[in-house]
């Protein structure tokens, strides 16, 4: 029994831990930069109660912050894709989690935007 559990954890260090990391890491990194795209559409669309440093409009910073959520959520896709392309795996494999992580990124901007809309 000790050498199954011993392959086992062999098994679980070299293959399942390394990827589990990797996938919790970029789904981390999603869900941060759909929070900030999110942040920055609710500024930009409503009159947040809070003076933006008193002379800046709040239609400019909400898309300045919106941009800046963007270009993280690419450098995690080009990160991701990068790392895909390592694995050798096919090409359909690689364009399917491509469009399974936009059409992720885009419902979490909209849950999260349904979300502060029911204020």
């Amino acid at each position: 029994m000790a050498q199954v559990r011993a392959r086992w954890l062999a098994f679980y260090a070299e293959h399942v831990e390394p990827v589990s990391k990797e996938i919790f890491s970029h789904i981390e990194k999603l869900i941060i930069g759909t929070l900030i795209i999110s942040a920055g559409a609710h500024v930009s669309s409503n009159e947040p109660a809070i003076v933006l440093f008193g002379y800046l409009k709040h239609s400019l910073v909400g898309r300045g912050v919106m941009l800046f959520g963007v270009i993280l959520l690419l450098l995690n896709f080009l990160d991701g894709l990068y790392k895909l392309a390592k694995l050798n795996w096919h090409v359909a494999y690689q364009i399917l989690m491509t469009v399974l992580y936009v059409a992720l990124s885009v419902r979490l901007i909209q849950l999260i935007l349904a979300f502060r809309g029911g204020e």
